[in-house]
C-alpha cells in the first residue's frame, strides 16, 4: 500500500484546524516483518472559538496513535482477532480521544466547546476497518466507481433521512454546516464501525468537508483516476476545491491498495 496527505488552509480562514495522520504501524511498532501489514489513517476537522479546533483535531489524532502504540496493539498482531475485536480497538480509541478533549475543554477556558470530526481507517492486510463521527467522509474508489462508506453526522444529512429536504438541496442548504454528532463535545461519544475488503487496485479517500463541500462525487473520482500519482490526486482535489470557493480548510488523504508498496506518513 502507499499513501499521500494533504492539508490546506484554503481561501477564506485565517486557522487551519484540519489534522490528518497516516502510519505504518509495522514500522512505528517495530514488529517482525511476518506480522500482518497495519495501517492507520486519520483525518479531523477541528471546530471552537479562537483556535481551539485546531486543539481539538490535534489532540484527537495524538491520542488516537498512542491509544493504539501503548494499550491495545496486540489485538492488530493477533492473526487470530476477529471483527469484534478490531471494532472494540476503534472504538476505544475514539471514546478514549473524547474523554481527553472534552476533559481538556472543562479546564481551559480557551477551549471551552470545541470538538473535531474524525473519520480513521486501520487496514489490516486485505480488510479495512473503519470509525466516523462527524462529516468528514471516507470512500472506496474501484474499477471506476466511487462509494461513500460513511454517513454524514449532520443536520441536513437528518433532513434528507427524514425527507424533508431532497439530496440536491442540501448542497446549497444554509444549515448544511450543522454538525449533529462530533468528538470532545460531550461526556460520551456514539461511533460508526464498518469493514470493507479491499483488492489492489483500490484507492480509499479520506476527506474533511472543506473538500467535500465544493467537489462533487463524480469528481473526486475522475480527478483521483486521472492523476499520474496519489500525491498529485490530493494536490489535484485541493486545486478543485480552492477552484470552486475554497470557504474552509481542506483536508484529503488518499491510499492506494498496491501489491509491494508502503505507507508514507506526509
Amino acid at each position: 500500500m502507499r499513501s499521500a496527505g494533504k492539508s490546506d488552509i484554503g481561501l477564506v480562514r485565517k486557522v487551519n484546524e484540519d489534522d490528518f495522520i497516516c502510519l505504518r504501524l509495522n514500522d512505528m511498532l517495530e514488529v517482525k516483518d511476518s506480522a500482518a501489514d497495519l495501517y492507520l489513517c486519520i483525518v479531523a476537522d477541528g471546530m471552537g472559538g479562537r483556535n481551539a479546533g485546531e486543539v481539538a483535531s490535534s489532540m484527537a489524532v495524538k491520542e488516537i496513535v498512542e491509544f493504539i502504540k501503548e494499550q491495545y496493539i496486540n489485538v492488530l498482531l493477533d492473526e487470530n482477532a476477529d471483527d469484534e475485536k478490531i471494532f472494540n480497538l476503534i472504538k476505544h480509541a475514539i471514546t478514549y480521544s473524547n474523554d481527553k478533549i472534552y476533559k481538556k475543554s472543562l479546564l481551559t477556558s480557551e477551549c471551552v466547546g470545541m470538538g473535531t470530526t474524525l473519520s480513521m481507517i486501520l487496514v489490516k492486510d486485505k480488510t479495512l476497518y473503519y470509525g466516523h463521527v462527524g462529516d468528514s467522509r471516507i470512500y472506496l474508489i474501484r474499477e471506476n466507481q466511487i462509494k461513500r462508506l460513511t454517513e454524514d453526522h449532520s443536520l441536513v444529512a437528518e433532513l434528507v433521512k427524514q425527507g424533508s429536504i431532497k439530496p440536491e438541496e442540501a448542497v446549497s442548504h444554509p444549515q448544511k454546516n450543522i454538525i449533529t454528532r462530533a468528538v470532545g463535545t460531550e461526556y460520551g461519544i456514539e461511533v460508526d464501525l464498518g469493514r470493507q475488503d479491499i483488492v489492489e487496485g483500490d484507492y480509499i479517500l479520506l476527506c474533511t468537508d472543506g473538500l467535500s463541500n465544493l467537489i462533487g462525487d463524480d469528481e473526486i473520482l475522475r480527478l483521483v483516476l486521472n492523476a499520474p500519482d496519489i500525491e498529485q490526486a490530493c494536490q489535484d482535489l485541493i486545486d478543485k476545491a480552492k477552484e470552486n470557493g475554497g470557504f474552509d480548510n481542506i483536508t484529503v488523504v488518499v491510499i492506494e491498495k498496491e501489491k509491494g508498496g508502503d505507507c508514507n506518513d506526509r
